[in-house]
């Protein structure tokens, strides 16, 4: 009976079993989806703001474990836990008074931009419909064709006219989720403080659990993934970071040397969206190439100039800083990269949308070590096949 299970017949009876196993748990999801769905956004609902904090301790002890090492060496080694303490509240100050910094400088410039868009968005919408009528008489268009354009964009402001009306009694609503997202940011920030505080112990937990789960074969290797991994996404963050603060730099200042309207609000704008890889750039340079159309329709090169502007900034940053600053590639080819950002967005949103690269640099890792290693055990079983064979009798004279 070990006979039978040994060798290539028992890794095709796991597999076997464990396909039946995954057919069946999908029938099941799928006969009670919707309850199965509920359940899961409650529980997600709650294990967010841990997930979130331990998130933000990982992004946090970036700049603590920093300070620890160049600021305090020596009360480190004298006094631990009074070099963390002042470590940690230096990275908290360093890193709110850099948010407090930026919501200072640009918010209330970008709230009398958006003020400013909305108040002129009827005289836009006029400018439009002349530009389109001096269009339509340059090009000889049928009136057919112009009926169509004018319902068009009569149609899309019934529709923001809607959407004003509907939304201002949503107002009480928007207000619980605004306390119930503030409870949020409190619950991660002291999960973090705590994470932070006692990282060493939670790491040696989770040490602990792993050498207890995971096989003895395995163990090496297990914790050589999350080493790779914990590299992998301190470089991706902190490249990230420095990558969007550059671009938002940059187009601030093209802006201004180009005099194009609303700079603070679309060069912030764009800082943010870069954090997404791919479509967060190229994205927001259309939308905000559109909004500077639609507020400099007297000189709409503007929207061209910015287009050429940003892809410039884009290119530069994507082959000479970004590199620089992540000391080479992670690894993930750019067709998984899009992949991963299409599905990590599905399933979780915006924050797998930041974590999607450094998930698929790991994940492609490990599968591609085990498909070296697959390769490796079939070549070593042919030749040892190869090797048991009888050798072919001599020929007869």
């Amino acid at each position: 009976m070990k006979r039978l299970l040994t060798g290539e017949k028992r890794r095709t009876m796991i597999a076997v079993a464990a396909i039946v196993f995954g057919a069946v748990l999908f029938y099941v999801l799928l006969q009670h989806f919707s309850s199965v769905r509920a359940a899961f956004l409650t529980i997600r609902r709650v294990v967010a703001p841990i997930v979130y904090g331990l998130c933000a301790a990982f992004v946090i002890n970036l700049p603590m474990s920093l300070f620890e090492r160049k600021l305090f060496p020596r009360l480190r080694q004298k006094k631990p836990a009074a070099a963390r303490g002042l470590s940690l509240a230096l990275a908290y100050i360093l890193v709110l008074g850099f948010v407090a910094l930026l919501i200072a400088l640009v918010v209330p410039r970008v709230t009398e931009g958006v003020i400013l868009l909305s108040s002129h968005s009827g005289e836009y919408v006029e400018a439009v419909s002349k530009k389109l009528e001096e269009l339509a008489e340059k090009l000889a268009s049928s009136p057919e064709a112009y009926d169509i354009v004018e319902k068009a964009v009569n149609n899309f402001i019934d529709k923001l006219r809607a959407f004003a009306v509907d939304f201002l009694p949503k107002l009480p609503g928007i207000t619980v989720s605004a306390l119930g997202v503030l409870y949020s940011v409190l619950v991660t920030f002291v999960i973090s403080i705590h994470a932070l505080i006692y990282k060493e112990r939670l790491c040696a937990f989770a040490r602990r659990i792993a050498t207890a789960l995971v096989p003895k074969t395995h163990i090496k290797g297990f914790f050589g993934y999350c080493a790779y991994a914990n590299s992998t996404f301190k470089k991706y963050i902190v490249g990230q970071l420095l990558s969007c603060l550059l671009i938002g730099v940059l187009c601030y200042v093209g802006m201004r040397v180009l005099s194009m309207p609303y700079p603070e609000l679309i060069a912030a704008f764009i800082c943010v969206a870069a954090l997404i890889p791919i479509i967060g750039p190229w994205g927001s340079i259309g939308l905000s190439a559109f909004i500077i159309l639609m507020s400099s329709l007297n000189d709409p090169w503007k929207a061209l100039w910015f287009i050429i502007m940003m892809i410039i900034i884009q290119l530069v940053d994507d082959n000479v800083v970004y590199p620089r600053i992540m000391g080479g590639s992670i690894g993930v080819p750019g067709i998984l990269v899009l992949a991963a950002i299409i599905v990590a967005g599905g399933l979780f949103g915006i924050p797998g949308l930041l974590v999607a690269v450094p998930t698929a640099a790991v994940i492609r890792r490990v599968f591609t070590d085990w498909i070296a290693k697959r390769n490796g055990e079939r070549a070593a079983e042919a030749e040892d096949a190869g090797a048991g064979a009888d050798p072919p009798e001599p020929e007869k004279a």
